[in-house]
């Protein structure tokens, strides 16, 4: 390079920083003293422009393509630090502090820079002035570089903050499913051993709802879900209610219907003898702790953690895991379950409030129980 450009070459210099961010606050004398000593370069997709641990402190003006600065591990193995596009400078800290250079930066693709070498910039005739100015530019870029660092890294730690959260709460997840799983198989046992006559005895079933309502509940408690997060919320509530509400009508009117086509009159007068207002209190009792853990729990941590957007297979997954509960009831028990499961799941899915759901179980559950008098 030469210590004196041809006037075209320091036109064509002063016109570029003119346009750039770092230089376009500078005044004519101080961009002209600068292209005085600068020189436009190029830099081929991987070769370097700056190493590490060098202590050369010339300062580039990145006027076109992508660099990428990286840096050496203990291990030998390089880390990427960041990309570093067009309208940036490379080595600003370096030329302002001195110190050797703390990354490398090799260029992604086709480079081409203005090298503003450092010693001739304070070999000029009246450095300070200019020296001045070029200091407070490049350190406004270094307070901005930083600030940007700093967001980077606060952005990492929150994504190793939320990683870490969300590998402690399918933790406790996967412990629910296991109590779930075991309480199933101890009900089994119980069943086994004539410990109880009827399956379908309410305090058997009782015992059952809540053992399971145990782990369901500490999970709950553990992880810290909010009720919305469970679907029990008021957006949406007499939306849902409503929905329900006419699903269940419809299915009233089916059910009546086949009654009297199969038993007349007599049928449906005779349906429901032993549906009593007890049996509706403790019953829809029910209902609410089931759906809460099997749709509001159960479900929801399976679409959390199968990244499952559309909701199908937590729906399919939570519904088989829901109906294996109830090997205790035979495999009829277990088939009807999980049809009625999918159909609870798809339900919650669409209405996104638990209430809904809630009503359709209470009322197809009472309808079951009304034809067991039959």
């Amino acid at each position: 390079m030469s210590s004196d450009p041809r006037p075209t070459d320091r036109a064509r210099v002063v016109a570029k920083l003119r346009v750039h961010d770092v230089f376009a606050g500078l005044d004519e004398a101080t961009l002209g003293a600068v292209a005085t000593v600068s020189e436009p370069l190029a830099f081929e997709a991987g070769q370097t422009l700056v190493e590490e641990g060098d202590r050369a402190r010339d300062l580039f003006v990145l006027l076109s393509g992508t660099a990428v600065a990286v840096r050496r591990g203990d291990d030998g193995r390089e880390i990427t630090l960041n990309t570093i596009e067009a309208g940036d400078c490379i080595g600003e800290l370096a030329f302002l502090s001195g110190e050797p250079r703390r990354a490398s930066v090799r260029a992604s693709t086709r480079c081409e820079v203005i090298l503003v070498p450092a010693a001739r910039l304070e070999a000029l005739p009246e450095p300070l002035p200019v020296l001045r100015e070029v200091t407070g530019a490049l350190a406004s870029v270094a307070v901005k570089r930083a600030q940007g660092l700093s967001d980077r890294m606060l952005a990492t730690l929150r994504e190793q903050l939320a990683i870490k959260t969300l590998q402690t709460q399918f933790g406790h997840f996967l412990i629910l499913t296991i109590s779930l799983f075991l309480v199933s198989f101890a009900l089994f046992y119980l069943v086994a051993e004539d410990y109880v006559s009827d399956v379908y005895d309410p305090r058997f079933a009782w015992q059952t709802v809540l053992l399971l309502a145990v782990p369901c509940v500490l999970v709950i408690w553990l992880m810290k879900i909010p009720a919305r997060d469970l679907g029990l919320m008021r957006e949406g509530l007499w939306r849902a209610l409503g929905q329900s509400a006419l699903v269940c009508a419809a299915i009233g009117v089916a059910f009546a219907a086949a009654l009297y086509v199969f038993g007349g009159l007599s049928g449906l007068a005779n349906a429901g003898r032993g549906v009593t207002p007890f049996f509706l209190a403790q019953y829809f009792v029910h209902c609410v702790i089931q759906e809460v853990g099997a749709r509001g729990l159960l479900q929801n941590l399976f679409q959390k953690f199968l990244f499952d957007k559309s909701g199908h297979r937590s729906v399919l997954v939570g519904s088989v895991v829901f109906a294996s509960l109830h090997i205790t009831l035979g495999p009829f028990a277990v088939v009807i379950t999980l049809i009625a499961s999918i159909l609870f799941g798809y339900m919650f899915l669409w209405q996104k409030n638990l209430a809904g759901v809630i009503l359709l179980h209470f009322w197809l559950g009472t309808l079951w129980a009304a034809t067991a008098t039959l």
